[in-house]
């Protein structure tokens, strides 16, 4: 097997300009992969959900037949990659390049990895059992302690009882307010925020059925998120993101991520160093326990003290992918995740250093201004779906209308301060049900106030961003097959 070596950013860029191999994106939509196709040549988005009107020449859009509901991601991922259609697709590049194909998921499974082994489709991310391990809250907390980076003051323990709670909380000197996580939960799920009895009995079946669960001292802080990649010539480290947390417009889930926003002024020089040394260690560690690859981390900043908490860990591709890979550092220097894809690249040696990287990624990183909302709908009542606009670049109006300048999938179509570019998740005709994704704006403006709250300027764009949807409610017929189905809702989206 012949080594090919690579020095210098240029190099990465022309190899996989020029690279011959099919790569496939399967997920419910391309969002958090969606500028891929512009940096790796033979790229495919295997994609459930219709986002772009079948305009989008590097999706391939598989129709959902509706003789199943989707209970996870997972299920999707699976569906997709047993349409024929998509099979033979799959089958006719391996002859072709006479080689194996190579596949990426949001979320995967031992099924998902067996079906890729029969399409002699080769998985570029670590086994889903090790993925399965390090996702858990609890094992990030064990991880980040070994590293050296330390969550918020926490005790880990079976909760069976409010009084139990109030006794551990007493003795590991946690204080009366206190927030409660489970292993397992995205977007905010399964974090509870309790400061009485009230709040607990409200959560406790959630909290009681686990083994053991994390419970940390309430502290009045800010989150933020930041993507890196694990290899073997060190952990490269992306932008650091502000995050939206359960804005109520945006989300129906207290602790619910719905945004972030990259701009140079929302963190100090220190706090921007601290997280970069405490992100490459976690990366470090990761990659001893055999963890290759992308990966995210949410910080804590206490805002009384100026301490940075490791928050949570995703090991994953995750819902700020998309920002970090097409942010302005991005384009000026190469998309995080090629150092991925570089990673499972057997023949590649890399001659680039991550610390200098790094450095690079610290001063440079947070140039231009972005952000992005991720738009669910809140309603608890299903509704269905009567308009939804189309996905492309939209202009906000003197009196606060979204207008359509032009459809289409390029995000840096609007970079401009009064554009928006939205992709449009749901479309006319499909149920509306509590905590969908209903579309994801991307905007070049400061949206959140340094409290967390949407400032005037997000408000006006959230606001504009909800009025572009219309609704209605069900008719007999419909309650009728949503009473027989007992589950409405296709899980389509769900993109952190």
């Amino acid at each position: 097997m012949q080594k090919k070596t690579l020095t210098s950013l240029a190099d990465i860029k022309a190899f996989f300009a020029n690279q011959d191999t099919a790569y496939y994106f399967v997920s419910a939509t391309n969002f958090n992969m969606m500028s891929m196709h512009e940096w790796v040549s033979n790229w495919t988005n295997i994609n459930l959900i219709n986002c772009f009107d079948g305009q989008h020449p590097n999706v391939l859009w598989v129709a959902d037949n509706h003789k199943q509901q989707f209970e996870s991601i997972e299920d999707i991922s699976a569906y997709l990659l047993n349409d024929p259609g998509v099979q033979t697709h799959i089958r006719q590049a391996n002859a072709r390049q006479q080689t194996n194909s190579r596949a990426i998921f949001l979320f995967f499974d031992e099924q998902i990895e067996a079906l890729c082994q029969s399409l002699n489709l080769d998985i570029l991310l670590p086994k889903n059992s090790l993925v399965r391990e390090i996702d858990s809250k609890i094992v990030t907390t064990q991880i980040g302690n070994e590293a050296g980076v330390h969550s918020v003051p926490n005790v880990l323990a079976k909760v069976s009882s409010y009084a139990q709670l109030q006794q551990l909380a007493q003795t590991s000197g946690l204080g009366s307010r206190l927030v409660v996580q489970t292993a397992y939960g995205d977007s905010g799920k399964t974090t509870f925020f309790i400061a009485n009895e009230a709040d607990y009995d409200a959560v406790a079946s959630k909290i009681e059925c686990e083994e053991v669960v994390k419970v940390m001292r309430w502290v009045n802080c800010t989150s933020t998120a930041i993507e890196a990649c694990a290899t073997r010539w060190g952990t490269f480290v992306g932008p650091l993101l502000t995050e939206l947390i359960g804005i109520e417009s945006l989300t129906p889930y207290n602790g619910g991520w719905c945004g972030n926003e990259l701009y140079a002024d929302s963190f100090s020089a220190d706090i921007r160093q601290q997280v970069l040394q405490k992100t490459q260690a976690m990366g470090d560690a990761l990659y001893r326990r055999g963890y290759r690859g992308y990966f995210e981390l949410d910080y804590l900043i206490d805002l009384d003290t100026n301490a940075v908490y490791l928050g949570e860990l995703n090991a994953r591709i995750t819902g700020i992918s998309a920002m970090t890979n097409m942010s302005d550092f991005s384009q000026q220097t190469i998309p995080l995740f090629l150092f991925h894809l570089l990673e499972y690249e057997p023949t590649i040696e890399l001659m680039l250093s991550a610390n200098a990287f790094n450095q690079s990624m610290l001063t440079q990183g947070a140039a231009g201004i972005a952000a992005q909302v991720i738009f669910k709908y809140t309603d608890e009542r299903l509704k269905i779906i009567t308009q939804a606009p189309v996905s492309g670049v939209y202009e906000m109006t003197d009196d606060g209308r979204l207008i359509l300048k032009q459809p289409g999938y390029r995000r840096r179509d609007a970079l401009a301060d009064n554009q928006a570019y939205i992709l449009r998740i749901m479309g006319v005709g499909e149920y509306a049900y509590q905590g969908g994704d209903l579309a994801i704006m991307f905007l070049n403006r400061i949206i959140r106030q340094p409290s967390g709250q949407l400032n005037e300027v997000g408000d006006a764009w959230v606001k504009a961003l909800h009025d572009c949807f219309s609704f209605r409610q069900l008719n007999q017929e419909e309650r009728s097959m949503v009473e027989l189905a007992h589950n409405p809702a296709h899980v389509k989206s769900g993109h952190r």
